[in-house]
């Protein structure tokens, strides 16, 4: 019997840098995480570290991380991330450093196609994924395939304007976790986090907060399909492990858009963190094969 390759996934986060060692059925033979460094030169040492774990051992290297990213020439022309994200030309550096094949894509982007392969996007041709996490990204999918943009940026929903700021300073845009717990943790004088917001929705305050918060992230995801008309809106970040959440959204989802019921899905992502990997993976090996 062929004995399957090898490959290093990796997503970098503004947290953590999360890889495994995949086979080329999307098998996790081997994972790890570390604290993701913010000085850009220890950060892109950190990554020869990893990549230099694994020498010999690979046949490939697979990349996702957030950014305005060209895939073919590995620059990320995001303005909002990291000194760290932005300093270096990741797929450049690492072919460079390992000598064997490397692709380096969007995060959101491997997300949706970590679902399309293994998870709650198998079967479909059209759909979107919405990411709550550090921030809010989307990613959308058509035709079996990405769906990019000219400029790399196509469904970047946390940059959409989904209405007047309270105090008529502005627009606000749909926001991540973050604020969710950071509005709670100023209310109650404490330092709180998800699992605390959600133990205590039965608190009046802190139920008008996440109602207010839950609404502009229902928003961005309708506006959306409303104007791609997908099978499904998949939602994922690790707020999904909270049924209550997804319960939630699923109600004010079709509250707002009624017509959206008897034809668009609504489901949670079914990969996890490794959603991002997998992905990153089949975009790598459908490079190798072409």
């Amino acid at each position: 019997m062929k004995q399957l390759q090898r490959y290093l996934a990796v997503d970098i986060g503004g947290t953590a840098v999360k890889y495994s060692i995949l086979n080329e059925s999307y098998e996790e033979l081997e994972c790890g995480e570390e604290a993701t460094q913010k000085d850009p030169k220890c950060f892109l040492n950190q990554l020869f570290a990893i990549s230099d774990r694994y020498s010999g051992q690979i046949a490939g290297m697979a990349v996702c991380m957030a950014g305005f990213i060209d895939p073919v020439t590995g620059e990320n022309r995001d303005f909002s991330v990291g000194d760290n994200f932005r300093a270096w030309n990741l797929k450049k550096e690492l072919s460079e450093r390992t000598k064997i094949p490397i692709i380096l894509e969007n995060d959101s982007n491997c997300a949706a196609l970590g679902e399309m392969v293994a998870g709650a996007g198998k079967g479909l041709q059209n759909f979107v994924l919405l990411t709550i996490g550090t921030g809010v990204g989307a990613a959308l999918v058509f035709d079996g395939k990405l769906v990019r943009g000219s400029h790399f940026k196509a469904g970047e929903a946390g940059l959409a304007l989904i209405g007047e700021n309270d105090s008529a300073a502005g627009y606000v845009t749909a926001e991540a976790t973050s604020r969710l717990v950071r509005e709670v943790s100023k209310l109650t004088g404490n330092q709180v986090d998800g699992h605390y917001v959600f133990e205590h929705l039965d608190n009046p305050e802190i139920q008008a907060i996440y109602k207010k918060w839950l609404e502009r992230i229902v928003l961005t995801a309708g506006n959306l399909a409303v104007f791609v008309d997908p099978e499904a809106v998949l939602i994922g970040g690790g707020i999904c492990r909270q049924e209550r959440f997804i319960s939630d959204f699923r109600q004010q989802f079709y509250a707002l858009f009624p017509h959206m019921k008897e034809y668009t899905r609504l489901e949670a992502c079914q990969t996890g963190n490794l959603a991002g990997r997998i992905g990153a993976l089949y975009l790598l090996l459908n490079a190798l094969k072409r």
